[in-house]
C-alpha cells in the first residue's frame, strides 16, 4: 500500500538577490513498510526533501499526499539526538507524548513495553549523559517510534556516531523498523549505508535536485552489517558513484 506520494514538488527560495531553485518535480511514491534513501551531491537538498514531507517547509509547487488511514504523524530523527539531560530516560521517551496531549495509560504502556521489547528498561532512570551514542540514539527512536508515526524520516541520523558505533546502531535501528512495521526514508551522505539499509534508492541531481535515478536494491545478508561483506554491495556502489560524478 501506498503511504506517501511525492507529484512533481519544486522549491524555490527568494532573496533579496533574486530566486534560487532548489527542487525541481520531485515525483517518487513510497509504499508501507519500504526502507528507502536519499543520496546525492551535497547541497543538492536531499533534507529539504525531508522538510516538506513532515511538514517544516512548504513546496513552492507540487503535492505531498500521505495515504495512511489511522496516522499522519511523521516521525522526525536528527543528526543529535535532542535528549534532554535534566530527564531520565523515561521522561524523555514521555516527553513527544506530553507535548502532543498523547500522554494515554494505552500510549504509556505502550512506550514502555518499547523500552522493554528492546532492551532498556533497565535503564529508565539513567539520565542521557550515563548512556552511550549508541543507547542515546535508541532511546531517540523509541521517543519518536511511542507517537505511532506512519512514517519515519531519518536525517543524517548516524553520522554523529564513531564508525564502530555507527555500524552497531545501524544494524540496531533496522532491527527495531523492521520489527514494527515501519516505513522509513534516510537522508545520508554515506553510500554504502544506503546500500545496506535500503529496498530503494533514490539518486538526486545537483542544484535545482532532480530524481536521476530511482534503483532498486537486493543484497543478501539479514543485517546491514553482513551486507556490507557482500561483493554486491560494491557493484551498487560503483553504479551510485557513477550517477553522482
Amino acid at each position: 500500500m501506498q503511504v506517501l506520494k511525492l507529484d512533481k514538488v519544486s522549491l524555490t527560495y527568494f532573496s533579496d538577490e533574486g530566486e534560487t531553485l532548489a527542487l525541481k518535480d520531485i515525483s517518487f511514491e513510497i509504499n508501507k513498510g519500504e526502507f528507502v534513501s536519499i543520496v546525492g551531491p551535497s547541497g543538492c537538498g536531499k533534507t529539504t526533501i525531508l522538510s516538506i514531507i513532515s511538514g517544516l517547509l512548504k513546496a513552492t509547487s507540487g503535492n505531498v499526499v500521505l495515504n495512511e488511514d489511522s496516522n499522519n504523524f511523521v516521525g522526525y530523527m536528527f543528526q543529535k539526538d535532542n535528549l534532554l539531560e535534566w530527564r531520565s530516560v523515561l521522561g524523555n521517551i514521555y516527553l513527544g507524548l506530553e507535548l502532543q496531549g498523547k500522554k494515554t495509560p494505552e500510549n504509556i504502556k505502550y512506550a514502555e513495553d518499547l523500552l522493554k521489547k528492546y532492551n532498556l528498561w533497565e535503564f529508565r532512570h539513567k539520565h542521557p549523559r550515563e548512556l552511550s551514542g549508541g543507547m542515546r540514539q535508541r532511546v531517540a527512536l523509541i521517543r519518536t517510534l511511542a507517537l505511532r508515526p506512519s512514517i519515519l524520516l531519518l536525517d543524517e541520523a548516524f553520522s554523529a556516531l564513531d564508525y564502530q558505533t555507527r555500524l552497531d546502531v545501524c544494524d540496531d535501528v533496522y532491527k527495531i523498523i523492521k520489527s514494527e512495521g515501519l516505513t522509513a526514508i534516510l537522508v545520508t551522505h554515506d553510500i554504502t549505508e544506503a546500500i545496506t539499509l535500503s529496498d530503494r534508492i533514490i539518486i538526486l541531481s545537483s542544484r535545482p535536485a532532480v530524481v536521476k535515478q530511482v534503483m532498486q536494491v537486493n543484497v543478501p545478508g539479514e543485517t546491514p552489517f553482513i551486507r556490507r561483506e557482500s561483493p554486491i554491495t560494491q557493484d551498487y556502489f560503483d553504479k551510485i558513484w557513477r550517477e553522482l560524478k
